[in-house]
């Protein structure tokens, strides 16, 4: 009977181990952390500001009051993290605004760190993402709706509507990260050998040299917010052909789409 009741009690305490490490980001320990930005100490995100030295503005953004810069795939991201809300820090939250011009897309990429809910604010979109066993979970989704994209897995939105579309985001991570499979693949620094590339998708090596030089953008903020500097956005891609872009889905008009 003590053996028993000993290994349930270890069971417990397992079980509780084990749901405090998959948690996304470490819980708060005071009401408050504000982000020092100016703080030379090293920790697993920002040290606190010392108490009552923050202001309410360290707890408000306008982050997401307007779309972001245009980037090559015809979005605009805008963010609310870490980088520029300090009173977001240790609370495991975030958030994003995606603006989609008609074709536009948000490619796909994982957030390693943050599971991914999204409210579609207007327009059309297909949402996806595929599991580790390579099963393809995609849905049209239109204004109103939500979806949710799993921890760590490759997903994207795309604009199949006749006009614009927007989304909402929110993360529950602080600093969700971002890692754009083709950027990740063929524009790392340094670079992955050529002959690695190639052999992964079966292609050779003059292909993955001219896709490196169709993806030689800068990379700076990607992480971050997924923004580029738009004086480069166009130089190495033309006006995408519409009529190839929606092999599987029709055009959907969003004034007929919600009676």
């Amino acid at each position: 009977m003590a053996y028993m009741i000993l290994f349930k009690v270890a069971i417990t305490i397992l079980s509780i181990t084990f749901n405090r490490v998959s948690a996304s980001d470490p819980d708060p320990l005071q009401d408050v952390c504000v982000a020092d930005y100016n703080s030379s100490i090293t920790v697993n995100g920002f040290s606190c500001k010392r108490n009552f030295t923050f202001t309410p503005e360290d707890f408000a953004s306008m982050g997401i009051a307007q779309p972001g810069e245009p980037n090559i795939f015809g979005t605009r991201v805008a963010v609310a993290n870490i980088f520029n809300m300090p009173g977001l820090n240790t609370q495991g939250v975030s958030m994003a605004r995606i603006d989609f011009e008609r074709d536009g897309l948000n490619p796909p990429h994982t957030h390693p760190r943050a599971t991914e809910i999204i409210f579609v604010k207007e327009g059309t979109l297909v949402a996806g993402f595929i599991t580790t066993d390579n099963v393809f979970v995609n849905k049209l989704i239109t204004r109103g709706e939500v979806f949710v994209f799993p921890r760590g897995l490759i997903h994207f939105q795309f604009n199949v509507g006749r006009g614009n579309a927007t989304i909402i985001v929110a993360f529950n991570s602080q600093n969700p990260g971002v890692q754009l499979i083709a950027f990740s693949m063929f524009a790392s620094r340094p670079q992955i050998p050529e002959e690695v590339v190639a052999r992964a998708f079966q292609t050779s090596v003059e292909e993955v040299r001219a896709i490196r030089a169709r993806l030689a953008l800068p990379t700076a903020g990607i992480a971050s917010g997924c923004q580029w500097d738009d004086r480069n956005m166009h130089t190495q891609y033309n006006k995408r052909d519409e009529r190839n872009m929606h092999s599987q889905y029709d055009k959907y008009d969003d004034r007929n789409m919600h009676s």
